[in-house]
């Protein structure tokens, strides 16, 4: 995600702490380079599976799409495909205090401050997840499948998400390459939410421009369950922002905040119930602490805003991006 020369320049400068960051994210940049070949090597490769083939041709015409209809850069980005070896290309960790929904942030040159840490090895994502739970953080951490460069690089399809159902393989796709078009720093709220919104609508687009009618019936009812998801995420947020602020002793919260996420499980459980089949497992059997929610804000805490600028964009792409730079909102 960092600019290679400001790299060298912090190895020289920083902390030791700060190094081994860095040279790791640099080292595992490097793997996923030195890992990808051009897809159409790829393609023509006898030993490539036929299912790795069709998958590379999908994410050709995704890309494609993305930028014939959506104003996205899709030219730049998906090329070469990479076989790490591993279910997960990074893994992130985000952080609160025990009584706080505020995020804890990390500052990254050029991209400024960010409500998260990503690292290539989970081993270093799990050290530093025992720290900050020493030092009386609530953590979360799990493992991502993709990440954008930001234009600095051009990045591959990974086998950690290649074989994702083609639906949801273009919501990844216009997702990153938003991160791609338009990046705001130190602002994660405002760059997930637009790049989630971004990414619902041109799935959408994308269904019916190959009049995929059924498949995008079924997306929008994908859309309404994850609003109701995050109704009673949001729920719960006000819930536990009214009780840390309560002049309440630390004891009494502590259980107080214990029940309102139990409460919160009952709800999934409950949305399980009305959707029928499965879903929300990790919710339902994790430790349920503020970094999930904090995880989970970033991602639709401004996608009503931008639904509503693009509505009053006319469904104009191009207009909706040149009024995102300039939109001010409270990250």
């Amino acid at each position: 995600m960092l600019k290679w020369p400001c790299f060298l320049a912090l190895l020289g400068l920083s902390s030791c702490s700060t190094v081994t960051f860095y040279r790791q994210a640099m080292g595992g940049q490097i793997e996923v380079m030195r890992k990808s070949r051009p897809n159409g090597v790829v393609l023509q490769d006898q030993t490539s599976p036929e299912s790795l083939k069709k998958k590379l041709r999908e994410v050709e015409e995704i890309r494609a799409f993305a930028e014939s209809h959506l104003s996205l850069p899709g030219r730049e980005s998906y090329g070469r495909y990479a076989d790490l070896g591993r279910e997960h290309v990074t893994w992130v960790l985000y952080a609160a205090p025990e009584f706080s929904l505020k995020p804890k942030t990390w500052w990254y040159p050029t991209l400024g401050r960010l409500d998260y840490r990503g690292y290539f090895r989970e081993s270093d994502t799990d050290e530093l997840a025992a720290e900050l739970r020493g030092q009386g953080y609530d953590v979360y951490t799990g493992g991502v499948d993709a990440y954008s460069t930001l234009g600095w690089l051009h990045d591959p399809v990974l086998n950690t998400f290649v074989d994702s159902a083609d639906v949801d393989l273009a919501e990844l796709i216009f997702h990153e390459l938003t991160h791609r078009k338009y990046f705001r720093n130190g602002a994660t709220a405002f760059n997930e939410s637009l790049a989630n919104m971004v990414a619902e609508e041109g799935v959408q687009r994308w269904l019916a421009h190959h009049r995929r009618h059924a498949d995008l019936r079924k997306f929008r009812e994908r859309l309404v369950r994850r609003a109701q998801f995050y109704d009673r995420i949001d729920s719960t947020r006000s819930s536990l922002e009214r009780l840390y602020a309560s002049d309440l002793p630390d004891p009494e919260k502590r259980a107080r905040k214990k029940a309102l996420f139990r409460r919160l499980q009952d709800d999934f459980r409950d949305l399980r119930r009305r959707w029928g089949g499965r879903g929300l497992e990790g919710w339902l059997t994790a430790d349920i602490t503020n970094a999930h929610l904090v995880s989970v804000a970033t991602y639709h805490q401004h996608l009503p805003t931008f639904r509503k600028l693009l509505k009053d964009c006319d469904g104009d792409l191009d207009l909706f991006f040149q009024r995102a730079e300039d939109f001010k909102l409270e990250d």
